[in-house]
């Protein structure tokens, strides 16, 4: 299946400290771990403290229809955490939220690094779900995630269960 993330797009590439040295193209950073490039991810919890979890469409480029934290992204070039992470919440999950900062990491998955700013943000639903980049999404509790990831019923994202681990949720 081809994908429908255009490879083109233009990330800054950062060193370990988050200053921009460089740029390069979607299709080359996924390729090459030693392009530090930004992202965004954004938890979503209800009013019950439940999370929403989404799975990630079959058309994805990177870890395509495994499950990850509500929302995620990449900081195309010369553009905030926090926009892209607004930006991304639009596009995604159809709303406009208030986020806070939660946590700045690096990730070293198999195939990329990504330097990660992760938010939290509150929101009871309902969603629109961006069916192109989405293909289902829950809220869950604690328990019900460990449930699910230790019966196999889900497979996590590289990169969303180092979010979650960073929330303490795995």
């Amino acid at each position: 299946m081809t994908t429908t993330d255009n490879q083109n797009e233009i990330f800054d590439i950062v060193d370990e400290d988050d200053n921009v040295v460089g740029q390069a193209k979607r299709g080359e950073v996924h390729k090459d771990k030693n392009l530090i490039h930004r992202s965004i991810g954004v938890a979503v919890f209800n009013g019950k403290g439940e999370l929403f979890l989404q799975k990630r469409s079959m058309t994805k480029d990177t870890e395509p229809e495994k499950w990850t934290i509500s929302c995620s992204g990449h900081v195309n070039s010369a553009d905030t955490y926090a926009n892209t992470a607004r930006r991304e919440l639009q596009e995604e999950l159809g709303v406009d939220l208030v986020i806070k900062p939660f946590a700045k990491y690096i990730c070293r998955a198999p195939h990329e690094t990504e330097m990660v700013m992760l938010f939290k943000a509150y929101c009871e639903g309902p969603f629109q779900l961006h069916l192109q980049e989405i293909s289902e999404g829950k809220f869950i509790t604690r328990i019900q995630l460990k449930t699910l990831v230790t019966s196999k019923e889900i497979e996590l994202s590289f990169m969303g269960k180092l979010a979650l681990e960073k929330l303490g949720w795995l």
